[in-house]
């Protein structure tokens, strides 16, 4: 197994049957092993939570289906416990009363907005700064809650919302460090989408990877009749951040799912970090093919699917250009054992950054639970996705 998903806290098989009795209490009716509806054998688990002001089926993946589920069900507890806005204590007021410097958020305001947003009041809340050993200061409540409805509440409308920094686990020192890399890996993909001929450019040489799980993950794919194209995004704080499409090799009349799947992850190390996007996109397949999510509309599944866009994709994985050598990537190793959290914090801070927002979520009455919005001003959030 991978150290991708060695997480801290209680055995996979004990976290799973803490987590089984907190089901009614988050809203959660169904859980559903849907690993058999694709050919991939990675497990990936759904959790239905009817009444999620989000999206109502989250999904989870793992090595195992214990971990899998694990992991829906963590997905789950992370939107339960932000949008419960009763729980939050928000101000209202503007940037310029608060001495919000002017280009702290402004990589996070939605498109399009009035310049003149500063003056408005708007709802903020207490985070600590865990760079700066927890110094109190404000965020915008929209980055932090996930109640979203329509119409929008009051002071809203003006910083794209998303789920990035959001994370759950059954240690505060793990949800801190899974929230701090999915910041950094949207950031890895929105300048992914900026550079010019990324999927001509950036492509990593499956050749080259000599990673024996990795290699060996990516032999079962191809025997499965897989194309799996890898890219390196390129991330300011060094750690690797990779970019997986997973598509068929197979005609259109005998295809599972037409379209190429997508997944993407940072991590400590190039290895697994590729594995883990791996799982991503094949996770990201089963969600296509089993169709429960909300945000999948009629749009996701074209009665006429443009076969010449499909066909250029999948010459794309199967010939298109490999420039880029594993170990080029696999340089920077963090995934020693020693203090984790204290070498992510000092990387970030080599890198020029100052501010890591950190906001403790409320989960009582389920104390077993930390949960945490991770909000690093000077990342860039992914606008989609």
């Amino acid at each position: 197994m991978l150290e991708r998903y060695e997480r801290s806290g209680p055995a996979p098989r004990e976290a799973l049957m803490r987590l089984m009795t907190m089901r009614e209490f988050l809203g959660i009716t169904r859980i559903a092993d849907i690993t058999g509806l694709d050919v991939l054998d990675i497990p990936v688990v759904q959790a239905v939570r009817p009444f999620s002001l989000l999206n109502s089926v989250s999904q989870g993946k793992g090595p195992t289906r214990t971990e899998a589920a694990v992991s829906a069900i963590l997905e789950t507890a992370e939107s339960y416990f932000a949008e419960r806005l009763a729980h939050y204590d928000p101000i209202a007021a503007s940037a310029d009363s608060l001495n919000i410097a002017p280009e702290r958020f402004e990589a996070h305001l939605q498109p399009g907005v009035d310049p003149g947003w500063r003056s408005r009041e708007i709802a903020w809340i207490h985070a600590e700064n865990i760079l700066k050993g927890g110094l109190q200061d404000w965020v915008p409540f929209e980055l932090v809650h996930t109640a979203y409805v329509f119409p929008p509440r009051p002071h809203e409308e003006i910083f794209a919302s998303s789920t990035s920094g959001l994370a759950a686990s059954f240690e505060e020192t793990d949800s801190i460090q899974h929230g701090i890399m999915e910041c950094i890996e949207r950031d890895a993909l929105t300048r992914a989408e900026r550079i010019h001929g990324f999927f001509q450019r950036r492509r990593i040489d499956p050749r080259t990877i000599d990673d024996p799980t990795v290699a060996s993950l990516l032999e079962s794919l191809e025997a499965k009749g897989l194309l799996v194209g890898l890219w390196h995004a390129p991330s300011p704080l060094g750690f690797p951040v990779i970019w997986c499409h997973l598509m068929e090799d197979r005609p259109p009349e005998t295809a599972i799912l037409h379209h190429p799947a997508e997944g993407s992850a940072a991590g400590f190390d190039a290895a697994s970090a590729i594995v883990h996007a791996i799982y991503e996109a094949a996770q990201s397949r089963l969600t296509a093919i089993s169709g429960a999510r909300d945000d999948l509309t009629r749009a996701s599944y074209p009665k006429y699917p443009d076969w010449q866009k499909i066909a250029a994709h999948r010459r794309l994985l199967s010939d298109g250009p490999c420039d880029v050598h594993f170990h080029a990537i696999a340089g920077q190793n963090y995934s020693s054992a020693g203090n984790r959290m204290s070498d992510l914090l000092a990387q970030i801070e080599s890198a020029g950054i100052d501010t890591v927002y950190m906001i403790r979520l409320d989960t009582r009455p389920l104390g077993d639970l930390s949960v945490v919005r991770i909000v690093i001003p000077a990342l860039t959030p992914l606008l989609h996705g």
